[in-house]
């Protein structure tokens, strides 16, 4: 009687230490999935980690997610199995069941419409099946685990999944809020590059405006003194608003001053004459005053072609010219 009491009492502590070795190790691999759902990455790598990790961690052969939107039939977001990717569902009763907040195992899938639906390749690689919610997003979602073998999940496989929803929805909801924070970022970065750039744009404008401002300094004589250098974009500007004031005044003279230029070279002259003769073509004269013997000399051997322009050393000769009372 003693031996058999010894020897239960010895079964009931390999029991007990079998039972706590199964213990420690789901805890061990409980932590190491919950490590695995908080390693850094986008909302699909994370949900991707998700489905790996929780199929190995039950034993399941393969696992995806499906999303349903109100009104249309489920589609796979990620899946461990290729042939999944690529399969369509419906929301029959069994998924319903899960999507409302329980889990469920299925032991011989063929037995249900929404698996009864897929092609036969699918359904011989997919014996048993294990559906549980997943919140991943604002879309209802569905977990499906999948194993060859019928009646693969039992009450255990449940349980474990349930202890690692939390976790993984948090770990999703973390790497959504994350990515639109990233989003908005950029967004917010884009937006001040471009309000940036529009400013710039603004002051740029302001600027071309008032290093070359028009100025009607008699009865229909312009004036237009120039400032700091000239390019093909600011004579073009020029131009615009040049050939818009002659029209709107009726200008019968146009004094194009050149004093104020930071340099003076044959190629930005050049740009003036095109401006002086686009202001001839509406009918009036246009000429040009602030030119030296230097810049002279340097459009003779540049050979540009000035004969029609009428120039002038200074300002005060080009407007004693043009002015009635001055004469």
């Amino acid at each position: 009687m003693e031996d058999e009491a010894a020897r239960e009492t010895i079964a009931e502590l390999e029991r007990a230490r079998e039972e706590e070795r199964a213990l420690r190790l789901e805890a061990e691999g409980l932590a190491e999935a919950l490590l695995r759902f908080t390693e850094p990455g986008t909302f699909a790598e994370t949900l991707a980690r998700v489905v790996e990790t929780t199929a190995q961690r039950v034993g399941a052969a393969a696992g995806l997610v499906i999303a349903f939107e109100e009104g249309a039939d489920g589609r796979v977001l990620v899946a461990t199995d290729p042939r999944l990717s690529a399969t369509a569902w419906e929301a029959g009763a069994a998924f319903t069941r899960a999507l409302a907040g329980r889990p469920v195992a299925s032991f011989d899938v063929r037995q249900l419409p929404e698996w009864q639906r897929q092609p036969e390749p699918v359904l011989e690689r997919c014996g048993s099946a294990l559906h549980a919610p997943l919140q991943a997003g604002p879309l209802r979602a569905l977990l499906v685990l999948v194993h060859p073998a019928r009646a693969f999940f039992d009450a255990r496989h449940v349980s474990l999944v349930r202890r690692l929803l939390p976790a993984a929805s948090q770990a999703l909801a973390r790497a959504r809020a994350e990515e639109e924070l990233a989003r908005a970022r950029e967004l917010a970065h884009e937006r001040e590059i471009t309000e940036k750039l529009t400013l710039i744009e603004h002051q740029r404008a302001a600027m071309r405006a008032l290093s070359m401002p028009i100025l009607e300094v008699w009865s229909r004589i312009l004036c237009v003194p120039v400032i700091g250098f000239v390019d093909e974009e600011r004579c073009a500007h020029l131009m615009d608003r040049l050939l818009d004031a002659v029209k709107a005044t009726r200008a019968r003279a146009v004094v194009i001053d050149v004093t104020g230029l930071d340099r003076m070279e044959a190629s930005a002259l050049a740009l003036f004459l095109r401006v002086a003769t686009s202001v001839r073509l509406l009918g009036s004269a246009c000429v040009l005053a602030g030119i030296g013997p230097e810049v002279a000399r340097d459009l003779v051997r540049e050979g540009v072609p000035c004969g029609d322009v009428v120039t002038y050393r200074r300002l005060h000769d080009a407007l004693k010219a043009l002015l009635p009372s001055a004469r």
